[in-house]
């Protein structure tokens, strides 16, 4: 019998051809890895407060190839009072961070404000089994659904509802104890991760070479305000109550991985002493509106002249100022066009316009179209056809139970309505591109007051003797 321990029973690489180490899926499985993992501190950390925004940075070190999916833990505790605090389903502990930059020197290789927003987007993308099964624990989400049987009826459900896996109390849905946090039991408030790949979408296509690199490098995350925005609270908690980021349970956990038995990195560090990387960022462009301006419609340039764009997200969100954290979504909802008592939508149109055309040749002014045109641009998202655009049979998302008192009907649907396109007309030319939104959004009593658009461009960095030059394709 073999010892399987023995590291000379692995074949060694040819010497004429050493795999790209860079690109993700692409290391012959022959190849010996080896995984180093540092706990990192921040080396800049600051609370915020209610008004003001809090601040961290990590330095990684100058070692190896760094693991995409390492991860950034962290844990919120009330300052005082409230025991039933939770993250919205939608984002999770994504909700904290607003703003979040990749450095290398002084060069910006991924920059996004409004981070949590677009998170909340691309969260949709998840199953429901994944995020009650997986990214309860682990991120914080848990926007999963479920069937809500009529009264004495085991067969037939004329409702949809949130699922945590928990028997109802009363009529009333609430998470598990372990999954909330509590003044009163600091210790035990649950510490969540994010991975660092939805952060930098450069590390969902490339393995950064830090060995290669002679300058720092750089994670820097802002924080919102210490209340109303980083979690939510329940009905019988005090509003106002500062949210704590716990500094001794903020660690960056960097997985360094090495490859080969012998100098298998430093021959590929010579042979590539001048490479290139392709990969997309996001730039988001915010407008104020207000429901009149909808409801005639809006024009909005989102710049982007002489950028290669791929694809735009875009949210229609309630004024910051009227969030409300005893609400169960929060504020990173995207508000649905108005639906009338029997079920008549309201009137919306969407278009994109650059280079002189229009992405469409006629303005999109059906539901369902606008969320296949998502999904083609973003892939599925797992959501409910009353959450998206308000539509279907009145009253599907249920009323009969509440979310720790909450109105699941009031609180869901028309909250998630998301606007998506890939464009298809080559290069941004030097007008930029124009957004074409109208209709009337008003769900639940809640007034549009800012579009966000995150469009996504594709960009390039080069790696010269050890220094990072970053441009726009």
């Amino acid at each position: 019998m073999s010892d399987m321990s023995d590291m000379n029973d692995i074949p060694e690489p040819s010497n004429e051809s050493i795999p790209d180490f860079i690109q993700l899926q692409q290391i012959p499985v022959n190849y010996i890895q080896q995984v180093e993992t540092d706990l990192l501190e921040p080396v800049v950390f600051t609370q915020g407060s209610a008004t003001n925004t809090g601040f961290t940075r990590f330095t990684l070190q100058n070692k190896g190839f760094l693991h995409s999916h390492s991860k950034i833990f962290m844990s919120i505790v009330p300052e005082s009072t409230n025991s039933d605090v939770y993250f919205a389903p939608q984002i999770g502990i994504g909700q904290v961070i607003k703003k979040a930059v990749l450095k290398v020197g002084n060069k910006i290789l991924n920059e996004l404000d409004s981070w949590n927003s677009l998170y909340a987007v691309k969260s949709s993308l998840i199953t429901n089994e994944s995020n009650i099964d997986r990214e309860l624990a682990t991120t914080a989400r848990w926007l999963n659904h479920k069937f809500v049987y009529n009264t004495d009826s085991e067969v037939f459900a004329s409702n949809i509802g949130l699922n945590t896996e928990v028997e109802p109390e009363a009529d009333k849905l609430f998470l598990p104890d372990w999954a909330t946090m509590d003044a009163n039991k600091p210790a035990e408030c649950p510490t969540y991760m994010i991975d660092l790949s939805d952060l930098f979408p450069f590390l969902k296509v490339h393995q950064l070479p830090l060995y290669m690199i002679n300058e720092p490098i750089n994670i820097e995350l802002t924080f919102e305000p210490t209340t109303k925005f980083r979690t939510q609270i329940g009905t019988s908690d005090t509003v106002d109550i500062a949210m704590n980021i716990d500094r001794n349970e903020l660690k960056f956990c960097a997985d360094y991985i090495f490859y080969g038995a012998s100098d298998e990195m430093e021959r590929y560090a010579n042979a590539n002493k001048d490479m290139s990387f392709s990969f997309v960022d996001y730039r988001l462009t915010e407008h104020t509106t207000s429901q009149t301006d909808l409801a005639s419609g809006v024009i909005r340039n989102l710049g982007m002249a002489n950028r290669l764009v791929s694809r735009i997200i875009t949210t229609i969100g309630a004024d910051a100022s009227t969030v409300n954290e005893q609400s169960i979504l929060g504020q990173h909802n995207s508000l649905s066009p108005f639906v009338a008592a029997d079920g008549t939508s309201g009137v919306v149109k969407y278009n994109i316009r650059y280079n002189d055309r229009f992405e469409y040749t006629s303005d999109v002014d059906n539901t369902a179209r606008l969320f296949s045109i998502l999904a083609d641009s973003e892939g599925v998202p797992f959501l409910a056809r009353a959450e998206y655009s308000n539509e279907g049979v009145a009253g599907s998302i249920t009323n009969t139970e509440s979310y720790d008192g909450r109105d699941q009907s009031v609180n869901l649907e028309g909250q998630l309505f998301y606007l998506g396109s890939r464009l298809t007309n080559g290069r941004v030319g030097q007008r930029g591109i124009e957004l074409f939104l109208s209709g009337s959004f008003n769900p639940s009593g809640r007034v549009p007051n800012i579009i966000k658009s995150y469009c996504e461009y594709m960009r390039v960095a080069r790696l010269t003797d050890g220094f990072m030059e970053i441009f726009n394709a």
